[in-house]
């Protein structure tokens, strides 16, 4: 289907078939398939971050080997691989194949979990319900099909079940069955914020371990997530396993989108205009020496483009990935960590090693560790490298910054999200007392607090400490707060008014120390605004007998408050 002469863009489809038939936008990492099977192991692992185009990689691979789909066996005419049919006959549409998605896995608990991954498992055993009719499955594996299909969540007769259907592909086609698992890592993480880390770990090592390892009926297995769990979690054992991360070189081109991909796609839709402001707000990812952009966000971003050839770039991202690991990371950081976050968002960087085979276990035990986790799920690039010291041995070093405009409103979100959770924390009501009664001190100590606690960004400080202060007093219904009103001979920042009777009335004036200016001198300078400008004019006009005026200063995240009546 076309729309204005034009393909449409296939947001949210991962089905390849689906994609291909419809005659959608697509571009071509179909030479996938041939270098899998011309340099790949026996157990694939490729790790990228969420969104990167996974899925539909996965789906490709299913369509081109499953016997089943012979049917389509014109489905990649066309396409790069077509290129190569004569050297990957042997496996064009000639194996069964298992293509398992743990996505569904995402619980807040193990029962749960572990019904969704079998009910997926299931699922599997339907799709091939037909080859136990007859007699080429011998009774004992047949026997043992009919109990996964009669059973709904069972651990340790699930641990085994892939290859148990492995085993009778295998004696129905008489070929090795290719088995594809999609997002593998989904139930652990959400095993470790769910508290169930444990018997996940237990449940999916058992699963992996029968049809990866000890499994002669499997031909090869292609695995992705966004992490590289390591081999004593959940791959005991598996020393056929090849693992290809981010760091590597090899099929780096076929997860997101090049440059020239890009381009060609904004060519085609007549959005050449807008390469800028899309390089600045999805590229800047770094998949071994290729430069990439992602996939997901262009493309959201285009089909807003096709209907609103104005509408502005929006961190799309953010809302499909799991934040999680940024969540924990706010909440729970060191004051050291915090700092490294805060440099990283005002456009610094950080010096680290990277771990590629952590578990989420480890993710609190170091610094490391957690900038491992956010570069190989996509919210760090590497901007240098430091090489390993062949002469020492000394790890190598990488330099990382945050990629992209949208990865930087997805800290900021959190940030803010977590920063207003502790602002309606707070004792407000204290807040408006000390101001009452003149307590300088007791007004400041309690926002130097929250701000100590928090991570903090600066894109307009002013702004951002205004923002705080009203958000901090607003709220009470026998008070009212102004906001920059004309009063006197200029703007006053902050007017408070008492409602029920005409007696206090507070004014804020709020100064960012310059680079060497101290606080208390701001905040000096703050009060001497108020008098200078009679910003207390409007105040005594509507009969308030007790006016109180504060200097508020800020510097980085101390706030120095001065008094006067």
């Amino acid at each position: 289907m076309f729309i204005n002469g034009k393909k449409r863009i296939p947001i949210g489809y991962e089905d390849f078939r689906e994609v291909i038939d419809k005659d959608f936008y697509y571009i071509d990492k179909t030479m996938l398939i041939h270098d899998i099977l011309t340099g790949g192991g026996k157990n694939n692992l490729i790790t990228r971050p969420r969104r990167f185009g996974k899925t539909l990689n996965l789906s490709m691979l299913r369509y081109f080997f499953d016997i089943r789909e012979r049917d389509n066996f014109g489905l990649f005419d066309g396409l790069a691989i077509s290129k190569y049919y004569n050297e990957v006959a042997e496996y064009r549409n000639t194996h069964p194949v298992i293509m398992l998605s743990l996505k569904g896995a995402k619980q807040n608990d193990f029962e749960t979990a572990l019904k969704s991954i079998c009910a997926e498992i299931k699922e599997k055993f339907s799709d091939y319900s037909f080859i136990v009719e007859g007699g080429r499955i011998n009774e004992v594996e047949r026997e043992g099909f009919r109990r996964i299909m009669s059973t709904d969540a069972d651990a340790a007769l699930f641990g085994s079940s892939v290859k148990l259907l492995s085993r009778c592909l295998k004696q129905y086609y008489g070929k090795n069955a290719i088995i594809l698992i999609d997002e593998y890592d989904v139930p652990l993480e959400s095993a470790y914020f769910g508290g169930y880390y444990d018997e996940m770990v237990g449940f999916i090592r058992s699963l992996f371990e029968s049809a990866l390892k000890t499994n002669d009926a499997l031909e090869f297995s292609v695995i992705t997530g966004c992490l590289r769990i390591s081999k004593e979690s959940i791959f005991t054992g598996l020393n056929n396993l090849k693992t290809n991360t981010i760091l590597n070189k090899r099929y780096s081109e076929y997860f997101g989108f090049n440059e020239t991909e890009v381009k060609g796609l904004l060519d085609y839709y007549g959005m050449e205009k807008k390469f800028g402001t899309i390089k600045r707000w999805y590229d800047g990812y770094l998949f071994g020496d290729k430069e990439i952009y992602n996939p997901w966000s262009i493309m959201y971003y285009a089909g807003e483009l096709l209907e609103d050839e104005e509408a502005d770039p929006k961190a799309n991202w953010i809302n499909t990935s799991s934040n999680n690991i940024i969540r924990s990371l706010i909440e729970n950081s060191t004051d050291e960590t915090r700092s490294a976050v805060e440099r990283l968002v005002n456009g610094g960087s950080i010096k680290t090693h990277l771990s590629e085979t952590v578990t989420y276990e480890d993710m609190q035990k170091a610094d490391e560790n957690i900038w491992s986790f956010l570069f190989f799920t996509g919210y760090l690039r590497i901007q240098d490298t430091i090489p390993v010291n062949k002469e020492t041995g000394e790890e190598a070093v990488y330099t990382l910054v945050i990629p992209n405009i949208e990865i930087r409103t997805c800290y900021i979100k959190l940030i803010m999200n977590y920063f207003d959770s502790r602002k309606r924390s707070m004792d407000k009501e204290g807040l408006l007392e000390a101001l009452l009664s003149g307590d300088a001190e007791g007004f400041a100590r309690p926002v130097t607090s929250l701000l100590k606690s928090t991570v903090s960004y600066y894109d307009n400080a002013e702004n951002f400490y205004h923002g705080l202060l009203v958000g901090l007093l607003s709220g009470n219904v026998y008070y009212r707060v102004e906001s920059n009103r004309e009063n006197g001979s200029g703007r006053s920042d902050i007017v408070i008014y008492q409602l029920d009777r005409a007696e206090n009335a507070i004014i804020i004036e709020i100064k960012i120390c310059d680079k060497n200016e101290m606080p208390d001198k701001a905040a000096s300078r703050a009060l001497e605004q108020i008098n200078e400008k009679h910003y207390d004019d409007e105040a005594r006009e509507r009969g308030y007998r007790r006016i109180q005026k504060y200097g508020v200063a800020f510097k980085d995240k101390i706030c120095v408050v001065l008094h006067g009546e």
